[in-house]
């Protein structure tokens, strides 16, 4: 089990990655003892949620947790959420208002008490999660996420939703409207409509101090009207503070790419961190992408030190590839990436935790 120290101090700021190779959580210390958590994944020593093992161990008190985001429902971003909004039952549950199609559906039962049918992990999370809350928050591009006025440290600290954008939601509106039957035949229910891609469902959070900001960029992928052109399109998003900290959106891949993101959005080498996608014959970060964050800035983190390639003996290896037709480490390792400054200072101080390293 990992030994993560103390607790961060009343006036220090925190955002802390975590990543056991398939999945990824954040927290989040806006100062005083304040926190949120976006998304979920399990911690592989203690089997339960990497942020509640987190917390606990900080000695943070449940009532102190304001948010629980969950910036999209797939299943390396929500294991073990249902069981974050449980325990911390004052923090707001904030969920993205943009829904692939099964997703919709499984929200939508929730509130005529029957589970959805072939439920995925993802989808069963949101299940559990929404059916224990009475309220459940839906979050669109400009919408606050946390607002705090933290009068010890002279400072208001505010998160806002940059995505997804108000489009994406209308795309989505009209893909559930082709479930409804028409008078002259038409769709009928039943019939799927086709899923969104590239992922445009995800929200992206930026948090600012005043002095200082961050960016998690969740999933959300480039589109030219409902990704990262659209957002930086928009005059309310390009006027926002430039990040300090920047969460790699979709683990570092090239769809999450854009030049402009890095000039408009980020100060110049800004610490960035991501988490690995280790499933079946995918693997991102690709050699190609980690060299393009290299490129970009000198302070890249991974929250997991995953490889592409089972580490194992080469001639165990060749016989499992006369076998199979791609190999993936069960375990990737887990580790955590944590920037931590005082309100008032210039830079963040980095410090990584079990297989955690420099990108």
């Amino acid at each position: 089990m990992i030994n993560y120290g103390a607790a961060p101090l009343s006036h220090e700021l925190e955002v802390t990655l975590f990543g056991p190779g398939y999945g990824e959580s954040i927290a989040v210390h806006f100062g005083e003892g304040y926190w949120m958590l976006v998304d979920s994944c399990l911690d592989p020593f203690t089997k339960k949620p990497a942020a509640e093992t987190y917390l606990t161990q900080l000695g943070v008190s449940a009532d102190n947790v304001r948010a629980i985001v969950a910036s999209h429902w797939h299943d390396d971003h929500v294991r073990g959420l249902s069981r974050l909004v449980n325990i911390y039952p004052k923090a707001e549950l904030q969920v993205s208002a943009v829904f692939s199609n099964q997703e919709a559906q499984v929200f939508l039962a929730t509130f005529n008490g029957n589970a959805a049918p072939k439920l995925t992990r993802g989808t069963s999370e949101m299940y559990a999660a929404v059916a224990s809350r009475k309220e459940v928050f839906h979050l669109l591009q400009r919408q606050s996420v946390v607002e705090l006025e933290l009068s010890a440290l002279g400072v208001t600290a505010r998160a806002n939703a940059l995505s997804p954008v108000h489009p994406a939601l209308s795309s989505f509106v009209a893909r559930m409207a082709t479930y409804i039957p028409t008078q002259h035949g038409g769709t009928t229910i039943g019939e799927a409509p086709s899923e969104l891609a590239p992922n445009i469902e995800a929200v992206a959070i930026h948090i600012d101090w005043g002095t200082t900001a961050v960016l998690l960029g969740s999933d959300l992928e480039e589109h030219a009207r409902f990704g990262w052109s659209a957002l930086l399109a928009d005059d309310w998003v390009s006027a926002r503070r430039p990040a300090d900290i920047y969460k790699i959106s979709h683990h570092g891949s090239a769809t999450a790419h854009l030049q402009q993101k890095w000039t408009s959005l980020l100060q110049h080498h800004p610490v960035a961190c991501l988490t690995p996608f280790n499933l079946g014959s995918v693997h991102l970060p690709t050699d190609d992408d980690r060299a393009r964050i290299r490129l970009l800035t000198p302070h890249a983190y991974t929250a997991s030190g995953a490889t592409r390639k089972p580490q194992i003996q080469s001639d165990k290896l060749k016989r499992l590839n006369d076998i199979c037709t791609s190999l993936s480490r069960l375990n990737a390792g887990f580790g955590a990436v944590r920037a931590r400054k005082d309100i008032s200072a210039t830079h963040w101080r980095v410090e990584l935790f079990g297989a955690a390293q420099k990108l």
